[in-house]
């Protein structure tokens, strides 16, 4: 890895080329030296293990969780202490290879192994049942359409939203009706399953805060976000069903998320009512408007998330809709002045195809999306008048839940 110390986002062209030409010799040392190559798994020796010593256990504890924190391991919440009798106990939860390497994980390219993922589950909470759940997540954020390069290393708050389908959610306790992102009890599963993904990000990945992940604010969201979908109360087919999964498959598909949007409507008693206030939320949001407009490849598209509650669903549903009809909708409404976006998109770095816009007035509409299959809708939550939305910033990927 080489660092070019200064974020070049907020530099001149001039001033990015001072940056980078700095680090040239640095680039060529990495690209040229003789170095491990990665493909196999390293083996883990006895004396590679730490130990942790005080008047009791709980101090002994307490020494682990601050070295960990020290050395960019924990997340900032007390965490399980990952010993070897635990993580053997994990890895009872699935019949693959301690050895095994799931993928090679961006941006760092670490080796995820079910060893290394087991032992960050064990620090989130998960119990072993947990983990197959949470190597399908691995699995799924690691999918080129995902872009998890982007995703772990922006300047901005992306962090993927795990949704759970099939029959696995009553198996594990997955919560799908209320406060199904937490907090408490309800959502103790979706918690710890979510938070895996996370120190697995920061640990096997790399994605460590101010190191490779640059975010200016930082967001709540990445600690976890996990939630399983509410199929029995889904007028329509489930998220797995229409991603080209059986029903009784068990799925998880992560979806790259920035924000959440509450979406508050007990007053609409139409589709078209209840999906102009999704719209309105969904048209606040400008930052990735222009998104649309650069050369399409995979990984890159703004794909957004509806979180409809079943109140609203049945709303819908009952006025003759479905998802294609919620996804035109959608696209047909999601628009906003050229204004709000024309400085972004008539940047000199930006595509020249684009600047027949610099002639167009400032109240001319634009889309922000690219097409109608950028709206994804689940159904998730208890009753009541209210949802969400989220915006994304990339595709969305399932993969199946296997032991």
């Amino acid at each position: 890895m080489v660092v070019v110390e200064r974020c070049l986002c907020e530099l001149s062209p001039e001033e990015t080329q001072e940056a980078v030409a700095g680090q040239i010799d640095a680039f060529i040392e990495a690209l040229t030296s003789d170095r491990k190559i990665a493909g196999a798994a390293p083996t883990r020796r006895a004396e590679d293990l730490i130990r942790y010593e005080g008047a009791d256990f709980f101090e002994a504890q307490r020494s682990l969780y601050d070295d960990f924190l020290d050395r960019g391991w924990a997340d900032g919440f007390p965490i399980v202490p990952p010993t070897p009798q635990a993580v053997e106990a994990m890895l009872r939860g699935t019949s693959r290879s301690p050895d095994e390497v799931v993928v090679v994980m961006d941006p760092g390219r670490g080796l995820a192994t079910v060893e290394k993922i087991a032992i960050n589950a064990v620090m989130a909470g998960c119990r072993p049942e947990h983990l197959p759940v949470v190597i399908a997540a691995v699995e799924a954020v690691s999918g080129q359409e995902f872009n998890l390069p982007m995703i772990s290393q922006s300047t901005g708050p992306h962090a993927p939203l795990l949704v759970i389908n099939g029959p696995v959610r009553h198996e594990l306790g997955i919560n799908f009706r209320g406060c199904s992102l937490g907090p408490g009890a309800p959502s103790r599963v979706n918690t710890v399953i979510g938070r895996a993904l996370r120190l697995i990000m920061m640990n096997i990945g790399g994605s460590v805060p101010n190191v490779m992940d640059m975010d200016v604010i930082g967001s709540p969201n990445k600690y976890s976000m996990c939630l399983g979908e509410n199929e029995e109360e889904n007028p329509w087919e489930p998220l797995h069903v229409q991603r080209g999964f059986s029903p009784d498959a068990s799925t998880v598909t992560a979806f790259p998320c920035t924000s959440l949007h509450a979406v508050a409507d007990g007053t609409s008693y139409s589709p078209e009512d209840v999906l102009n206030t999704f719209a309105w939320n969904a048209n606040i949001s400008t930052s990735t408007a222009w998104s649309w407009m650069l050369p399409k490849k995979p990984g890159w598209d703004r794909e957004n998330l509806l979180l409809i509650s079943p109140e609203h669903a049945r709303i819908i549903a009952n006025g003759g809709w479905g998802k294609p009809e919620i996804r035109q909708f959608m696209f047909q409404n999601t628009k906003i002045p050229l204004k709000c976006i024309k400085d972004q998109v008539l940047r000199p770095d930006k595509e020249t195809q684009w600047k027949w816009l610099a002639t167009q007035p400032d109240e001319m509409m634009i889309q922000t999306v690219r097409e109608s299959k950028a709206f994804h809708v689940i159904v998730v939550g208890a009753h009541g008048s209210k949802s969400a939305y989220m915006d994304g910033m990339g595709e969305p990927v399932t993969r199946e839940i296997k032991r």
